[in-house]
């Protein structure tokens, strides 16, 4: 009798349910991962688990069939045709019959069914050794979650973060395998987040250098490029709220084109940029271009990014403009006309 086995016997169903659903999300990883359905017509949706399937001696109330041989099933692949959407609901065995699929590629699927399955084992050893879900991959998964708060994520780092949600709920130990994934993640995004802020600096620091390098503008050119920013930001305002799938909405903005600050951010942060957003009848809140994102406060967090790209537009369009003003004619004739 094989680790699971021996163990499912005395389990309770919550803990067994979860953990064959974390095999079931392995295994769709696995597929995915190695592109095995790349080269065919379809996509696997999802794989559905009957995690009482060997317990039952006749499979009379089992959940899941084979749409094709009508057998029950412990793992029913959910497969949509990238040709005309249609979804078949299938057991690896029939997918050459029934859906075209080559003998080579069912035999990779089934070998990674096999390997899910020494994968469990590894874990339930793991279990009975006492180890458990640590504590550090709580705060991993909690900085995780903080950090992509609504935001989509590839398939790969989907089912890594289902994964570890269903075994954080039962204090299971994560396979090895998925602790070193679930740490790359969380350096992929330190790494992104350090990189965003460096852009930032370079901004920062290029904006000062060309500051030094412009002739300064007439009392005539301030006036009619304040009044260009009105409108820019009049226009990214209506454009991103016309688009947009959040309950946020911008409100307002304050800008001034020369870095004087207009306002402050929820933190207290002067600021030569201000939006101001609100939340359905919820008062409107204040933030600056940094903390719109890094206060975690509006969401989707892609939303609040789109929000973010879209001023640092025109902050190079304004560094543009006084950084070549008197020095080379403006081709665009929106640059001419903020002059």
């Amino acid at each position: 009798m094989g680790q699971w086995s021996t163990f499912s016997l005395t389990a309770s169903d919550t803990v067994v349910t979860a953990i064959e659903k974390y095999i079931a999300l392995e295994i769709s990883q696995r597929i995915k991962i190695n592109g095995l359905l790349s080269k065919t017509p379809w996509t696997l949706d999802r794989i559905n688990v009957d995690p009482f399937f060997q317990k039952r001696g006749h499979h009379e109330g089992t959940q899941y069939r084979c749409e094709a041989c009508n057998r029950p099933l412990k793992h029913q692949f959910v497969l949509r045709s990238l040709d005309d959407q249609r979804v078949y609901k299938l057991g690896v065995s029939c997918f050459l019959s029934y859906a075209g699929i080559s003998q080579m590629t069912v035999n990779g699927i089934q070998s990674h069914v096999n390997a899910a399955s020494k994968y469990r084992d590894q874990i339930i050893a793991r279990y009975n050794t006492g180890k458990r879900f640590l504590g550090d991959e709580i705060n991993i998964l909690s900085f995780i979650v903080s950090h992509l708060r609504n935001q989509k994520v590839d398939d790969e780092h989907r089912l890594l973060y289902e994964k570890t949600q269903l075994f954080k709920q039962i204090d299971f130990p994560m396979h090895p395998d998925d602790n070193r994934a679930l740490r790359a993640w969380k350096r992929e995004i330190v790494i992104e987040e350090q990189k965003q802020q460096r852009l930032l600096e370079k901004r920062r620091k290029e904006e000062q250098r060309l500051m030094t390098q412009a002739k300064p503008l007439t009392e005539q050119q301030e006036e009619n490029l304040q009044n260009y920013v009105i409108i820019q930001c009049n226009y990214i305002a209506n454009e991103i709220n016309k688009n947009s799938n959040s309950n946020w909405q911008i409100e307002s903005i304050q800008m001034s084109h020369d870095g004087i600050p207009v306002g402050t951010c929820i933190c207290g942060r002067e600021s030569p940029i201000v939006i101001n957003l609100k939340n359905g009848d919820s008062p409107a809140l204040s933030f600056d271009l940094d903390g719109i994102v890094t206060h975690n406060v509006v969401t989707p967090r892609l939303f609040a990014r789109q929000i973010q790209e879209s001023f640092h537009g025109l902050h190079d369009d304004l560094r543009y403009i006084k950084g070549h003003n008197g020095v080379v004619a403006f081709d665009d004739y929106s640059y001419n006309a903020a002059l």
